[in-house]
Formats: C-alpha cells, sequence, structure tokens
C-alpha cells in the first residue's frame, strides 16, 4: 500500500508543477496580470487537462494495482486450495503442533488413526492422547526442531496399532525467522520394516537346513558370552562334524549328502532348546551354544547326542548309517576367550573323537 500512495503523491506532485509552470509562461508571454491571477482564471483549460489526465492516469493506476492485487489472491488461494487437495489426499498422516505441543491441525488420514471428528482436536495437547512414553519421545523429537531450525527424521513404532511410520518433523517459521509449531509428515513404512527383518533374518539363516548360518552365529553368540560373564557362569559348546559326508557325496549323489546335513540339523534342533543357538557354520560343521552348565559333565552330553543319532538311524531307511564326531569346549568366564578361540578348542576336541573313531581297534 506504501507503494500505491507514493505513486499517487507523485502523480499529484507532477500536475501541480505542470499547472504552475504552464501559469508561469501565459504570464510572461500572453497576460500583463499578475502569477496568481493567471493561475486562478486564465489556466483553466490546461488546468482541466492535467486533471483530468491525472485522475485518468491514477484510475488506471489503481484498477491495475486491483487487478494484480486480485491475481495474486487468486493465486494465493489456488495455491492454497492445492496444497491442501494434495495434504488430504495423501496416505501420509500430517499434522501440526505449537510449542506446547497442542495440535493446531491434522489432515483426514491422521484424523482417521486418532479417531477424531472435524476440530475435535484443536487446542489439545499431544499427551492427552498418547501414553507417557510416547509424549516424552515426541517431545524429544520436536524440541530438537525448535532448537536446530532443521528438519530431522525418525522411524518410530506406535504403540496402538504396532505399527512402524518414519515420522519427519519440520519447522514452521513466522517471517522473521521464529519458530512458531511444528509440521509431522508420518509414513506407514510397516511393509518395509517387515521386508528388512526378512532379509535380515534369511541374511542370518542357512538356506539348506533352516538353521543359523555362520554370520547368525557370529551375530548372536557375542550375547551368550556376554551373558555368561554378567552371571559369571561358565557355559559348554558343542562343535560338530559329519563323519564321511565326501563318500555319501560320491556314493550316493549330493542329494542323499543334503539329506545328511538336513537330519543332522534336526537331530540338533530337537535334542537341543529352543533358545540355544544352533548353526552351521561350514560345509559339514555345526555348532550349538549353550549345551550345558558351569557343573554338567562332558560325557553326559556327549552321550545325549549318540544317543539322539541312534534313535534316528533305528527309525530311518537310510542306505547308509548317520555318524556325527562332536567335541565339547567350555567358556570360563573367569578366564574368557575369544569366539575364535572357543571355535579352535571345539574343533580339536572333535577332531579328536573322530581319530578314535578311526582307530582300528575302536
Amino acid at each position: 500500500m506504501k507503494s500505491i500512495f507514493k505513486a499517487i503523491l507523485l502523480l499529484v506532485i507532477t500536475i501541480l508543477s505542470l499547472w504552475l509552470i504552464n501559469a508561469a509562461v501565459n504570464t510572461f508571454l500572453y497576460y500583463d496580470e499578475p502569477f496568481l491571477q493567471v493561475l486562478l482564471f486564465h489556466n483553466q483549460g490546461i488546468s482541466f487537462k492535467l486533471v483530468a489526465a491525472g485522475l485518468l492516469m491514477v484510475g488506471l493506476f489503481i484498477v491495475r494495482i486491483f487487478l494484480k492485487q486480485e491475481r495474486t489472491e487468486n493465486a494465493i488461494r489456488e495455491s492454497g486450495e492445492q496444497y491442501r487437495s494434495l495434504v488430504e489426499s495423501t496416505e501420509d498422516s500430517i499434522y501440526l503442533v505449537d510449542r506446547n505441543y497442542k495440535y493446531l491441525f491434522m489432515n483426514k488420514k491422521h484424523l482417521s488413526r486418532m479417531g477424531f471428528s472435524e476440530n475435535e482436536y484443536i487446542g489439545r495437547p499431544y499427551s492427552e492422547f498418547h501414553l507417557p512414553y510416547e509424549t516424552n519421545w515426541f517431545i524429544e523429537k520436536a524440541n530438537e526442531v525448535f532448537n536446530i531450525g532443521k528438519s530431522v527424521h525418525h522411524e518410530h513404532k506406535n504403540l496402538k496399532d504396532g505399527k512402524y511410520y518414519l515420522l519427519t518433523l519440520s519447522p514452521v517459521k513466522k517471517p522473521d525467522g521464529t519458530i512458531i509449531a511444528v509440521t509431522v509428515v508420518s509414513k506407514d513404512i510397516t511393509e518395509l520394516k517387515q521386508m528388512e527383518e526378512k532379509l535380515q533374518t534369511l541374511s542370518l539363516m542357512d538356506e539348506l537346513t533352516g538353521i543359523y548360518n555362520r554370520r547368525g552365529f557370529f551375530t548372536l553368540v557375542e550375547h551368550q558370552l556376554k551373558l555368561s560373564k554378567r552371571h559369571k557362569k561358565g557355559i559348554f559348546m558343542l562343535y560338530a562334524d559329519v563323519d564321511n559326508l565326501k563318500e555319501i557325496n560320491d556314493t550316493y549323489g549330493h542329494k542323499e549328502g543334503d539329506m545328511a546335513l538336513i537330519d543332522t540339523a534336526n537331530i540338533l534342533k530337537y535334542n537341543y532348546r529352543e533358545s540355544d543357538i544352533i548353526a552351521r557354520i561350514g560345509g559339514d560343521e555345526f555348532v550349538v551354544i549353550p549345551v550345558g552348565a558351569a557343573g554338567d559333565k562332558v560325557e553326559i552330553i556327549s552321550s545325549r547326542l549318540q544317543k539322539a543319532i541312534e534313535v534316528h538311524n533305528s527309525k530311518t531307511n537310510r542306505v547308509y548309517k548317520l555318524s556325527i564326531s562332536a567335541g565339547i569346549t567350555y567358556y570360563n568366564p573367569q578366564n574368557p576367550c575369544s569366539i575364535d578361540e572357543l571355535l579352535l578348542h571345539g574343533d580339536k576336541a572333535m577332531y579328536e573323537q573322530k581319530r578314535h573313531k578311526q582307530k582300528p581297534d575302536s
């Protein structure tokens, strides 16, 4: 508006200047009368013309201003309608909270998620509809935006529906840069998280036998050893190897060799607890931890496995008898060792039993 008044004032000054100049010229050339009299009584024609021209220009200028303002308002209105249409048509939840974490806006998707009717939520605090844990988490993330003035992204599991969401929190600023609110866009990423978990599980599992692979074993065994240290309670680990697997493959084919590996995995799964880590860490090598705790006897642990193998052979009509050599090693939290060292001890104990089986008098 200031620019409009400046333009009109400049136009008025221009008209008055031309009027005065015309009167001065007429006084000097055509009239032998005082300047004021010429200005008031002999300058009407040019005065009316200038005033009319000025009024016309002012009118055109004002019309142009109003047309431009109307176009701007229409553009803003259309932009707002497009934005609202976008906000309401998206599958993402969108809402707005102020510095006191009170709701200012929700799109239809979030209204549906929260079970609100239109405008029922306005001015009500976030904490009114969420558990204390969720509220504290949200306030922490919103404060991060208020403090740094930039958008942040966080994954969040909703306790109400059990789904995973990716939250994008962005600042809403006044022209002077003051942050007055935070906009939250909440995208449902449950399917993506489930896919990630499935891929993670697949990456830790042995495709043939359905038990953990080498990566899965190393991922999980660290936790077992930490528990052993924490409770100061040693544990036994079993290191097993399928005997004569190469002969089975060469004589009966690799399909039969695969069945020997699958049978071994099943014997270990059914012979030990579901909470134990049972893994195939090599071609014919298997590990189980823990298979016993301090105070257990190695002979009892070994005989238990051999008994399970005998039962399997008695009930299975294979063209060969399944044979497994196993070594038992002990993890002592008072004198801890690395996972690789523990596996090496188990491997040595296993080969000791294998050599014992291969002796002619055994």
